[in-house]
């Protein structure tokens, strides 16, 4: 027999934002992210993009990295 928790909705969003939070810091890769959430990678990322959740920084520098040297 499986076991069913109810889990409060207050405390799915904490998670939530927390999971977000450590991602935009850089403590968590999107594939771990999405694991922990449960969710598939694509969904995460549009996750991200529905919540304006920022990239973290290491990202967004080499995502910008790229760009220039594409631009030469």
């Amino acid at each position: 027999m499986k076991a069913s928790l109810m889990i409060p909705e207050r405390i799915r969003e904490k998670f939530l934002r927390e999971i977000l939070d450590m991602y935009s810091k850089g403590e968590l890769t999107a594939s771990r992210a999405s694991q922990m959430l449960g969710i598939p990678r694509a969904a995460f990322y549009s996750l991200l993009a529905e919540t304006n959740t920022p990239l973290p920084q290491k990202l967004n520098n080499s995502i910008r990295k790229e760009l220039e040297e594409s631009l030469r």
